[in-house]
């Protein structure tokens, strides 16, 4: 049966946006092509790029850029083809990375042996790790209270935002629009040397749980409205028209509701608040980066800074994977 106008033309339609490959492109994406270009680019940095140590002579400069471009456009063959499983992707991202961190590493001309003993002297650190150790402790625990704080004033600030009043209003703004501008280390150091004048003292612990609360509470504050502002206002005229006051409605219906949505926004600012613990080493609060500093003194090396520097990546990105764990797992719930 001969194809009818309409059908021609959807026909010709689809033709038009559908995916397309050059001729040339499936002798590059088949596999033999691929295996066969990775083992020439592996005999190419075996036998043709130069020696060890950053090339003066133009021509190795040319050499590696060629072969750098090279193992570029063969990692974009895979990468930039959907149709490639996830794994190989991922193995050819790693791997390029890999090639990168090698050709800096062997042509930079770096004097990675003055880096190590510079920064990397852990011998220096016999019988000091308890310090390091002890200032951790001090760290988690500001940034435990400071997180407990911060959520109830967040918390606070929030459910006072949702009763309308303009006068209200008008002071819970100017609080969060002043104390999200402060800069952390500023806030610290007016309450810590300032306040004094006016009979307010604070210990150095006391006053970094004090500007964090007080910082991040009105950054937790923003996080709590956007999760009422989520929340239908129907649904609390009509639990009002049922006779429920006003902090029924915020406990039975608003609360429940305004936390899934709440909690993923609301961990990243507590992993941000737990970073800027290290602050506190400005009014001499003996946490993590107050005890690396006055090791990096009486050590004279900077091994105590990047010792403090790995124990916060091992803390900081499991609480990272958790905040992204969380809001995956929100976006499911809701």
């Amino acid at each position: 049966m001969p194809m009818t106008t309409a059908t021609t033309a959807k026909a010709n339609t689809s033709a038009k946006f559908m995916r397309s490959h050059p001729a040339w492109m499936h002798w590059v994406r088949h596999p033999y092509f691929l295996r066969g270009t990775l083992v020439a680019l592996i005999l190419y940095a075996l036998f043709l790029l130069p020696a060890p140590g950053a090339p003066a002579a133009l021509a190795d400069k040319l050499n590696l850029g060629v072969f750098t471009v090279l193992v570029l456009a063969w990692s974009a063959l895979i990468l930039a083809d959907g149709d490639r499983p996830d794994w190989l992707q991922s193995i050819v991202a790693f791997g390029l990375v890999g090639v990168m961190g090698w050709l800096f590493y062997r042509y930079s001309g770096a004097h990675w042996d003055k880096l190590a003993a510079a920064f990397f002297d852990w011998g220096r650190l016999s019988g000091s790790w308890w310090l390091l150790l002890d200032g951790l402790k001090v760290t988690l625990l500001i940034g435990l209270i400071s997180t407990f704080l911060s959520v109830l004033i967040g918390a606070a600030v929030g459910i006072l935002r949702t009763l309308g009043s303009p006068t209200l209003n008008l002071f819970l703004t100017a609080y969060i629009d002043i104390f999200r501008s402060i800069p952390m280390a500023v806030l610290m150091v007016v309450i810590f040397f300032a306040l004094p004048y006016m009979g307010i003292s604070f210990g150095s612990i006391a006053t970094t749980v004090v500007a964090l609360s007080i910082g991040y509470g009105a950054y937790a504050s923003e996080s709590f409205r956007a999760g009422f502002e989520a929340i239908h206002y129907g649904q609390i005229e009509a639990a009002r028209a049922l006779g429920l006051s006003r902090w029924q409605c915020m406990r039975m219906i608003m609360l429940p509701q305004a936390i899934p949505v709440v909690i993923p926004s609301l961990t990243g600012i507590l992993v941000s608040m737990l970073k800027d613990t290290a602050v506190a080493s400005l009014v001499a609060s003996p946490e993590l980066l107050k005890r690396a500093r006055e090791l990096y003194t009486s050590k004279a090396s900077p091994t105590p800074l990047v010792a403090s520097a790995l124990i916060y990546l091992v803390v900081i990105i499991p609480l990272t994977r958790l905040a992204n764990l969380l809001e995956h797992r929100m976006k499911k719930v809701r």
